[in-house]
């Protein structure tokens, strides 16, 4: 299984949707999560078809900023569990390996306001006692080395998401390619900063029963942003038997 968690900076030009075009076709996702999509339902269903990923849940965007997408295949046994401005999570069963979470992150831009993103993955924490992964741009770094240029982050706030992540039993999957996933793409030498604030994260028994899965950090095409590709590698544990397959199921609840 391949998911794509991508900071797309919006679809409402050419360049945008032939990025996003780009990414179907090279990269062939089960599973894509888009934030920041400056779109609302209406306009952002088209997509569907276009990509040939049927299955569709939208958190539009306000005004001309944020806005979630989640498309899976319909090959893929989803249930979409809840969703806010920050975040969709789903379960996902697969035939014969049982049932675990997706959730697509999108953290708070807003320094003063980060603990809303950290206080909802703790919630989300405690929902449902199933294998996790994370995946999006969590708007955040773990350590000053995963920043180059401007000034360092206040370690306050990278403490914070490190006991986060810590809390939740979270680690990172680590990467292949380059290791900063934004850039502000100044043209200044002096203004020029890039980051790595898009990144995987997974609870131990996730990562134990896919010892095969690597993360890498795909070309950004139109986006400041890198897409975060998780590759699956086949699974060595079972969690269960799963009861249904292949069907749209949604089941969502929203938070604010």
């Amino acid at each position: 299984m391949r998911i794509i968690a991508w900071n797309c900076r919006g679809l409402e030009n050419a360049s945008a949707v032939r990025g996003l075009l780009d990414v179907q076709k090279r990269e062939s996702p089960d599973i894509l999560f888009l934030s920041e999509t400056k779109m609302d339902w209406k306009r952002i269903e088209m997509f569907r078809w276009i990509l040939s990923m049927p299955n569709l849940l939208v958190k539009e965007c306000k005004g001309l900023s944020g806005g979630l997408a989640l498309f899976w295949r319909k090959e893929i046994d989803l249930t979409v569990t809840s969703i806010s401005k920050y975040h969709i999570d789903a379960l996902i069963k697969e035939e014969g390996k049982g049932e675990w979470r997706f959730t697509g992150i999108y953290g708070e831009p807003k320094a003063e306001d980060k603990e809303k993103t950290w206080r909802l993955m703790r919630i989300l924490k405690n929902r449902w006692k199933k294998p996790w992964l994370c995946a999006g741009d969590f708007n955040e770094i773990l350590f000053n080395y995963e920043k180059e240029g401007g000034q360092p982050r206040n370690h306050t706030y990278l403490e914070m998401f490190r006991t986060t992540l810590e809390e939740c039993h979270l680690q990172d999957l680590g990467l292949v390619g380059d290791a900063f996933t934004w850039r502000n793409n100044h043209h200044s030498a002096t203004g020029y900063i890039k980051e790595r604030l898009d990144r995987a994260v997974a609870c131990d028994q996730w990562r134990r029963a896919n010892p095969l899965t690597r993360v890498i950090n795909g070309d950004p095409r139109h986006s400041d942003h890198r897409p975060i590709i998780v590759e699956i590698g086949e699974r060595e544990v079972s969690w269960g038997n799963p009861n249904g397959r292949g069907d749209m199921k949604f089941e969502a609840k929203w938070l604010e």
